[in-house]
């Protein structure tokens, strides 16, 4: 039997991956935080190792204790942790995340938006942005220059103690939010990429290349609903024909990183008019990695197979189009904010529908779960238990 380790499991992109790999045929091991969480809890998890929030000095004698052939980060913050071993796991397993080089790019938002612009394709394009440096002050921006949207330049950093800091978009109204956001980003050691907001639809490429660049695996899909109404990860997606207007670009963006061999995910957002806006790279398991899988589409599956000597597909698998998963724990987060909250005074773009007309739409929504399955109930069980958790410490 050909054993797989899962670097952690309390994301839904880690559910998928478990499920996922059990479906190619491996014996699966999830490194635990939580007696709760939801991957090690799947049914298709042969094994969890319970080692609470490992640090990098742990990871190899959880390798060896799993004994696995085979090793895949689910989030960005095993990606890090994993770094500074990383040559001493690959003496004893395969790992299914892009060499050193290439995940310091693509990881990097300045680097892939100048990259997308290089390139020069008309129908991609990158945000319009300033650079602030970690000291550099906010004042010298125009007053008229606002609402902006502030992201650290990469959303994770691996600090000295060993725990991953971890930072998100911020909407700005003026200088003074701006200023508090550059300050929470310089904790991180980021700087801040202060960008003009661009608003319209959320389309996703992800891709798996042959070393040659060519594609194997290719998958868009489209968010129908986002966590909270100014945006983030989907609360509801559905599967989207994969046009050659942004498919194209993305393999051409995903060659130039050097993304060949493994998965990789292109975020955009397609505005009424011109073209589509690149915002994100994501170089290891995405939340909606299980829409793929259910649509025919096995990413994480097929890439550690393949690590393992297996051929990549010549030709990529046609899919199902119109396939609609949601996360019900961001349904429900969307549906209070928009009930309860008012959106970032910084936000400039539009607002869903609120009050009864919200939950109307989500209670008549097609589609089955990303984590919650019938066939594997106790993955959605503890995901539900995980979330409440991470509500209760929040509060």
């Amino acid at each position: 039997m050909t054993r797989a380790l899962v670097l952690s499991g309390e994301t839904p992109s880690a559910v998928a991956t478990v499920r996922a790999l059990h479906g190619r045929g491996f014996e699966v091991a999830v490194l635990a935080e939580h007696f709760f969480s939801p991957a090690a809890a799947s049914w298709r998890c042969a094994r969890a190792l319970r080692c609470g929030a490992w640090r990098s000095g742990d990871l190899v004698d959880l390798v060896l204790a799993s004994d696995a052939d085979v090793v895949v980060p689910a989030t960005e913050s095993d990606l890090l942790r994993l770094g500074p071993v990383r040559d001493a796991v690959e003496r004893v397993a395969r790992v299914v995340a892009p060499p050193p080089d290439v995940l310091e790019r693509a990881l990097d938002k300045f680097e892939t938006g100048r990259l997308a612009r290089e390139l020069g394709d008309p129908r991609v394009t990158a945000p319009v942005e300033v650079r602030l440096e970690r000291f550099e002050r906010v004042q010298d921006l125009d007053p008229s220059d606002f609402p902006v949207v502030a992201k650290p330049r990469r959303s994770r950093t691996l600090l000295p103690d060993g725990t991953v800091w971890g930072g998100s978009a911020a909407f700005c109204s003026d200088r003074f939010e701006l200023r508090d956001a550059h300050g929470h980003f310089g904790e991180g050691g980021q700087e801040t990429l202060v960008q003009r907001q661009v608003h319209g639809a959320a389309l996703l490429v992800s891709l798996l290349l042959h070393d040659d660049g060519a594609p194997a695996q290719v998958f868009v899909h489209r968010r129908l609903r986002q966590a909270l109404p100014e945006g983030g990860p989907s609360a509801c997606a559905v599967s989207h024909a994969p046009s050659p207007a942004i498919v194209e670009p993305s393999v051409a963006l995903a060659r130039a990183l050097g993304l060949v061999g493994v998965p990789a995910q292109f975020e955009y957002v397609v505005p009424e008019s011109g073209p589509a806006v690149l915002l994100d790279v994501n170089p290891r398991p995405w939340g909606t990695l299980a829409l793929a899988v259910d649509a025919g589409v096995d990413f994480f599956g097929t890439a550690a197979r393949h690590a393992l000597g297996a051929e990549l597909p010549r030709t990529p698998p046609a899919y199902e189009v119109g396939l609609v998963r949601h996360y019900l724990p961001f349904e429900l987060r969307r549906l209070f904010a928009l009930t309860f909250r008012d959106v970032p005074a910084g936000y400039a773009g539009p607002v869903p529908e609120g009050g009864v007309g919200a939950w109307l739409s989500w209670a008549h929504a097609p589609g089955g779960g990303l984590v919650f399955r019938l066939d594997d109930p106790l993955a959605g069980f503890a995901d539900a238990v995980n979330v409440a958790r991470r509500a209760l410490l929040r509060g």
